[in-house]
């Protein structure tokens, strides 16, 4: 392979005057303050006359931050990083190194969609906040501060109908429509929500739905529908198109069509890959990817690959030099000590029982829908409890090590120890007893644990930790 060619030094940069609308927005909430007070004021007679004035210098005010904060920051890309200068009485000028941009995030919002236009974001090695954000790239722009054209061809997107799917059983993915929920909460007493709740009482007792089996079902299916509808709405907005592309430097993972979004992270400073698999998802053969990164921000340097099949993840694993799903849970796995789960199964079965006492409590009148919600509880705390203890194992293999919880759902931890920065053994006194630890190891982005192992493996990998260090 021949090395890279060094960068050229370019010109400075401007981004694009549609950068203004965004801009004046971001000025117009800096100077809030000032707007709730013209507007208290105002409400007073004597002051009404000044409020033209006030009104125009206020305006004038937040047109000027705008038209400052768009004309006076430029950027330019040389041999040496990434130059950024700003500001027009206090200027500042900052140097990133290449080769210290940890992690690149790229967002596309709604309103610049039609004009092809990008907001970027930098965090570097070291830092705690974010380095330095542009809003109005162009796509050439957005090429130069990425310090190359990639030559990595556009990957295939999932299929729809498995990020559709991956809705169901991906939780975090819910919390928009749990925003929507909880805002809509604020307007319960409005006259439209009286009246939407009157019309459906007497559509009830219009119907007598309540005793009606088939329209039942049809409201059933409704609100299926509706659902359905809804997530459909969200995979579009946020979710599809999903491309992945992966090159020797970088993983790239660009999200959604209204609201596009795209995130880099570095292929040599993943700090930990996660896969997750549901047990909704288990009955479909799809799984969750997701890599953590360096990022000031561990949301933001966390990106996750949806509906992948079991082929697509263990080609993405192979990529990163990790082992595949096959040969993790198929090795020779050290379990954790036993009377962990023995302890876990008291306190998870107390915590059932507990909830079954409750039920029979209730005033839930029929006694066999008691007996079967018992029942089903138990049954499910039985086999939860019995597949946790049966599909679980941790092994170090070169200088990563694998951890894999099972259960109903189940998870694979691939973690490279060189990205461990932190150590953490924990006993309790029942720990002391029993001759196991609780070992955490932290990276920058993230955790794996083992839950209990014996107290000879424990000092064992933090030995191997700390070697790995110090040869570094």
């Amino acid at each position: 392979m021949l090395p890279e060619a060094m960068p050229q030094t370019s010109t400075w940069q401007r981004v694009s005057v549609w950068a203004l609308l965004p801009l004046l927005a971001k000025s117009a909430w800096e100077f809030f303050g000032l707007i709730l007070g013209g507007a208290f004021l105002s409400s007073r007679d004597k002051y009404a006359a000044y409020l033209p004035y006030a009104l125009a210098l206020l305006g004038l005010l937040i047109v000027a931050r705008a038209l400052i904060a768009w004309r006076c920051s430029r950027f330019r890309v040389t041999a040496q990083g990434i130059e950024l200068e700003k500001g027009l009485l206090h200027k500042e000028k900052l140097l990133l190194p290449q080769s210290r941009v940890q992690e690149l995030q790229v967002k596309q919002p709604f309103y610049f969609r039609p004009l092809a236009l990008y907001a970027a974001s930098l965090d570097s090695a070291g830092s705690k906040k974010q380095e330095f954000a542009l809003t109005g790239l162009s796509e050439a722009q957005l090429m130069l501060l990425q310090g190359h054209a990639t030559n990595t061809p556009a990957s295939e997107s999932t299929p729809f109908y498995r990020i559709w799917l991956a809705t169901l059983y991906n939780a975090y993915l819910w919390l928009p429509l749990a925003a929507v929920f909880g805002m809509s909460q604020q307007f319960r007493d409005a006259q439209v929500i009286d009246w939407l709740s009157g019309a459906s009482k007497a559509l009830l007792q219009q119907y007598d739905i309540q005793h009606n089996l088939l329209l039942q079902l049809l409201s059933a299916l409704m609100l299926l529908a509706l659902i359905a509808t809804v997530l459909t709405m969200m995979t579009l907005i946020w979710l599809y198109p999903q491309h992945l592309q992966r090159d020797a430097r970088k993983l790239q993972l660009t999200q959604g069509s209204v609201l596009k979004k795209s995130l880099r992270i570095s292929a040599h400073r993943v700090q930990l890959v996660l896969v997750n698999q549901p047990w909704l998802a288990r009955l479909f053969g799809h799984y969750s990817l997701i890599f953590r990164g360096f990022a000031a921000d561990k949301q933001q340097g966390k990106f996750v690959v949806l509906g992948q099949t079991a082929t697509e993840l263990d080609k993405q694993l192979q990529a990163q030099q990790l082992l595949p799903l096959a040969e993790i849970q198929g090795a020779d796995l050290q379990k954790f000590v036993p009377v962990y789960f023995r302890r876990q199964a008291l306190w998870s079965g107390l915590g059932v029982l507990l909830v079954i006492a409750l039920i029979w409590q209730s005033n839930i009148p029929p006694l066999w829908l008691k007996g079967l919600v018992s029942l089903g509880l138990s049954g499910w705390w039985l086999l939860e409890t019995w597949l946790n203890y049966r599909w679980h194992g941790y092994r170090v293999q070169g200088d990563v090590i694998y951890l894999w919880q099972g259960g109903l759902s189940r998870r694979w931890y691939m973690l490279p120890l060189q990205q461990v920065q932190q150590v953490r053994l924990q006993q309790t006194p029942f720990f002391q007893q029993q001759q196991m630890v609780n070992v955490q190891l932290h990276t920058a982005n993230g955790k794996l644990t083992l839950a209990a192992i014996p107290n000879a493996a424990a000092q064992q990998l933090y030995t191997q930790v700390l070697a790995l260090q110090y040869a570094d």
